[in-house]
């Protein structure tokens, strides 16, 4: 089973930046290379943006599938796993603005069809619930849908409003209120947005995104990329082996909205960079909640002591990607690292990495 493995990151290693001043491009290509090659990654890339989405810094090193000798390049798309959840978050929110959606809607509201059939426990939980954590869903699907639903002949959207239908027609797993990182409370907002993207003239959650969330044209999708960069995973045998771009390359396509996204790094930075601006609903996003005392928001974790001023962050794998977003908002500035194989060595890099490029493009150290 592919689990879908989520690391976000809540507290960021607590060393001194390497940095004071913005890098050459030889200089980051090169500082890329000595940190893949310790974390022995198989590509890694990063990018830096700020609040006006203009490209700080963008560099990549490595190949795009372990001994095929093709160098990964600028313009390929990675696999963002759980980054997804800010996005799908962004994208309720936008929908808000438009009058299709509200904020504070419960689940009654937000499934009416399955109103009927939801155990009373589930009547006050919302939206902000859902995407926040606390809803009291379950982390994950059970092994079972895992293993079958690659194979299913049924419909994403059928497949997510069958999860919310088993789900809510018990108890809550967890207690409502307090935070389980649940893929499967996103799935179940996803179930949402298929309605909300039926009326809308779209077929479901996905056509809904790369229409109205994101300009076409840029290597949004959803999967793992159809072409270039691939996943890895132990191999058999030992070492790392690409995994292709079919079914078993990621998480159950019904998973898209906790995490299955890929985009280039320069889309994605430019899109995060609106973060950085916040209006009315990106504020609501990267608030803390229920209340200041939470280190969650809306699809960010919340870092309140990072060495580089306040900072949000998530990270997110499938187990053969890994992906770091860090928002400064202080320094006005998105830093994104990527890379195409995941381990606990990997995630310390690419955090570090993350933390020294903040630095070294306007976040200023807290000592």
């Amino acid at each position: 089973m592919l689990k879908c493995l989520v690391s976000f990151l809540f507290a960021l290693a607590l060393v001194m930046p390497a940095w004071s001043e913005s890098m050459s491009p030889e200089d980051l290509t090169a500082k890329l290379e000595t940190v893949r090659d310790k974390a022995g990654l198989v590509a890694l890339g990063a990018v830096v943006a700020d609040a006006d989405g203009q490209i700080l810094a963008l560099a990549v090193t490595g190949d795009r599938v372990r001994g095929k000798g093709a160098a990964a390049q600028p313009d390929d798309a990675w696999h963002i796993g759980s980054n997804t959840k800010m996005l799908t978050a962004l994208l309720y929110g936008r929908l808000v603005e438009r009058g299709e959606a509200r904020w504070g809607a419960t689940l009654p509201e937000l499934l009416p069809d399955l109103a009927d059939e939801m155990d009373a426990a589930w009547s006050d939980i919302t939206i902000e619930d859902l995407l926040a954590h606390r809803s009291g869903m379950a982390a994950n699907p059970g092994v079972t849908w895992f293993l079958t639903s690659r194979a299913s002949s049924n419909t994403v959207e059928a497949q997510r409003t069958s999860l919310a239908r088993a789900a809510l027609a018990k108890p809550p797993k967890t207690e409502p209120g307090s935070f389980t990182y649940s893929n499967y409370g996103y799935m179940v907002a996803g179930a949402a947005l298929d309605r909300i993207a039926e009326r809308m003239g779209h077929q479901n959650y996905e056509s809904l995104f790369l229409a109205e969330l994101v300009p076409s044209g840029e290597g949004w999708g959803f999967g793992p990329p159809p072409e270039g960069i691939e996943g890895h995973r132990k191999g058999l045998f030992g070492g790392l082996k690409g995994q292709g771009a079919g079914l078993d390359a990621d998480n159950p396509p019904a998973l898209a909205p906790a995490g299955t996204l890929h985009v280039p790094l320069e889309a994605h930075a430019r899109l995060l960079s609106r973060f950085l601006t916040p209006d009315e609903t990106v504020a609501k996003l990267l608030m803390p909640y229920p209340d200041e005392a939470s280190d969650y928001a809306l699809g960010w974790g919340v870092v309140s002591d990072s060495p580089s001023g306040a900072a949000l962050g998530h990270s997110g794998s499938n187990t053969m990607w890994l992906s770091t977003v860090r928002l400064y908002p202080d320094a006005g500035v998105v830093v994104i690292v990527n890379t195409n194989s995941f381990s606990e060595k990997g995630v310390q890099a690419l955090n570090g990495l993350a933390e020294d490029l903040a630095a070294a493009y306007g976040a200023a150290s807290q000592d």
